[in-house]
Order: C-alpha cells, then structure tokens, then sequence
C-alpha cells in the first residue's frame, strides 16, 4: 500500500466499522426489545435512543464516504471499482435514513418523552424493516471496505493474510 492510501484506509475503515458496528448494535440489540415493549414503553426507549445515536452515525457515515473517495480517487483497478460501489451503498443508506427514518424519529423526538405520536404501532413496525435492511446493506459495504483493503495490500510475490 502505498504511503498516499495508507491514512485514508484507515479513516475509511476505522469510521466504517464504526458505523457498521452501531447499524449492527441496533439490530442486535434494541430492534427486538422495542419489537416486545408496549408502544408508551417503546417512544420511550426509542426518543432516548435515537437523541443518542442521530448525531454520530450520520457523521461517521459521511467520514467514511469522504475517505472512501479520496482513496478511489488514489487507488487504481478493483481497489476504485470496489470503493465506489462502497460509496454507492453509504449513499443508499444516506438516502433512505433522511427519507424513510427521519420522519419516523421526528415523530417521536418532537414530542414529550412518553407521549405517543399517532400511528405510532405502524412507525415501529416500518422503522424496524427499514434498520434491518439498513443494516444488511451497511454489512455489505464493510465487505466491500475489506476486500479493497486486501486488494491494495496484495503486491505480486507478497502474501496476504486475510481472505
């Protein structure tokens, strides 16, 4: 890996797999409990935890786009491919968190803890669906950001040690 690419893989991957570890932290652990939780305890739970996590995940996402495209603009061959489409998914998953759960978390944050907004059962219900593919895509891009990882580090003769 050449000197230029080195700080920008590391940011890439260092704030991808932060991000992808709080997409996954979610769906791991609070998707299921706020599933089970009556929906008073659940706009509870749910305003707490998005006032929580709204700042950092989309800073994180956009640090690891930004270094993402510094590095396709260095690398070259498969490294470049794999990083744009890389970028494609964090813009997918840009995308779909302003238009899909944005609103939804408006509805709970705006009001005061424990209120319940309506329709709140359908809010939970399509906020859910839209995490876990939010979260499948994120897990795709941090396969994406190994690959090309392991892709720039292989250099004719030399072994590399990740699949």
């Amino acid at each position: 890996m050449t000197d230029d690419l080195r700080p920008w893989t590391i940011l890439m991957l260092s704030a991808g797999a932060l991000f992808t570890g709080g997409l996954a932290w979610y769906a791991w652990e609070r998707v299921w409990i706020w599933r089970w939780l009556d929906i008073r305890a659940f706009a509870v739970d749910f305003r707490r935890s998005v006032r929580k996590a709204d700042p950092a995940m989309p800073i994180l996402l956009v640090i690891c786009g930004t270094a993402a495209g510094v590095f396709a603009s260095l690398a070259e061959g498969g490294s470049r491919k794999l990083a744009l489409a890389g970028i494609g998914l964090l813009a997918a998953i840009l995308l779909g968190s302003i238009f899909v759960a944005e609103p939804i978390n408006s509805q709970f944050r705006r009001r005061p803890e424990g209120e319940v907004p309506p329709e709140a059962d359908q809010l939970r219900r399509r906020w859910r669906r839209f995490h876990l593919a939010r979260t499948y895509v994120g897990a795709g891009r941090a396969r994406l950001s190994h690959q090309r990882r392991c892709l720039r580090t292989a250099e004719p003769g030399s072994r590399v040690i990740a699949p």
